[in-house]
């Protein structure tokens, strides 16, 4: 499921020599729990299957060169390391599905994926406890209709609430909605700006110092959104297009969804549990080597329970 972070205001990357950790740092304190999975474009459909992961609709929001200048911001934010980088996990196909599947009452586009499984993992056979053969259809793939509430938010989120009537009543009262859609052909055409008057060519030709100098000069809510975004893209469920071949779940060292295996098997010869020896669950595997968590995990996790504590989030 995706859910939609609050943009933090006025916060996004100003430091020289952006690095994987600093990001990290970025994208959870300005955007509460980043590393769920969050504002995936569209949501439901009729049960037909949606578009297999990083392909998108014929008409791409974005043109040619708007794509360019994405995946050159995206390759800033996050430069790849280890040949783990986000465009290896299709996070501009993320962002760009996420701008151009627009919900609409008859297609609601791919926002919340279905379930319970996803495919990735096969069904147990309890009379030996252990995995069978059978593989159950990948359900993540088929998206859950929106209710009307959620089809007139969605379509306020990424058009902005001017091209929704029916959202008049809540721009009055809240404040009329900037669409993502806005945001980002904005946002990118600053970058285009800023690096002709600088470096006099375009941000998609710059070398990756002079893109993070230009980064460092351009809106930082326009940054912190990209940021937000590149973190949905790595960690969300393959199916939403990102995190091509579970790439981002391997970065972190997540197994990604286990049903319906799961990590203890009922085995009827036994009348009881068989945990899976490569995934104990109620003790340390004896093989197993253990090591700390790596210095970018580690700072994750301790910004996570200082927001549990925050008053921003209760």
């Amino acid at each position: 499921m995706r859910l939609v972070p609050e943009v933090a205001r006025g916060v996004g990357p100003r430091a020289k020599g952006v690095t994987r950790r600093q990001v990290l740092r970025w994208g959870i304190a300005g955007t509460s729990l980043a590393l769920i999975p969050v504002s995936l474009p569209g949501c439901g459909d009729d049960g037909e299957p949606a578009a297999s992961p990083g392909t998108l609709q014929p008409a791409a929001f974005l043109d040619e060169e708007e794509q360019a200048r994405l995946r050159a911001l995206v390759e800033a934010i996050l430069p790849g390391e280890e040949n783990a980088g986000p465009l290896l996990a299709g996070v501009d196909r993320y962002i760009l599905r996420l701008l151009t599947d627009v919900p609409t009452p008859n297609d609601a586009g791919a926002i919340f994926a279905g379930g319970p499984f996803s495919g990735r993992h096969p069904f147990p056979d309890f009379e030996r406890g252990a995995p069978s053969d059978r593989f159950p259809p990948n359900d993540f793939a088929v998206f859950v209709p929106l209710n009307r509430l959620q089809l007139l938010g969605w379509r306020a989120r990424i058009l902005g609430s001017a091209e929704v009537p029916q959202f008049d009543f809540n721009a009055a009262v809240l404040g009329p909605v900037l669409g993502l859609r806005h945001q980002y052909r904005a946002g990118l055409q600053e970058l285009e700006e800023l690096s002709q008057n600088t470096f006099g060519k375009p941000f998609a030709a710059l070398d990756l110092d002079e893109r993070q100098a230009t980064i460092e000069r351009a809106d930082p809510d326009f940054i912190e959104l990209v940021t937000g975004h590149i973190l949905e893209g790595l960690f969300s469920a393959p199916e939403y297009g990102g995190n091509r071949d579970a790439v981002g779940w391997q970065w972190i060292g997540y197994d990604g969804d286990s049903q319906p295996l799961g990590y203890a098997l009922f085995d009827r010869t036994l009348d009881g549990y068989r945990e899976r020896p490569e995934k104990p669950t109620s003790g340390p595997n004896p093989d197993e080597r253990f090591a700390p968590f790596p210095a970018e995990i580690a700072t994750l996790l301790r910004t996570l329970v200082r927001l549990a504590g925050s008053p921003r989030f209760p």
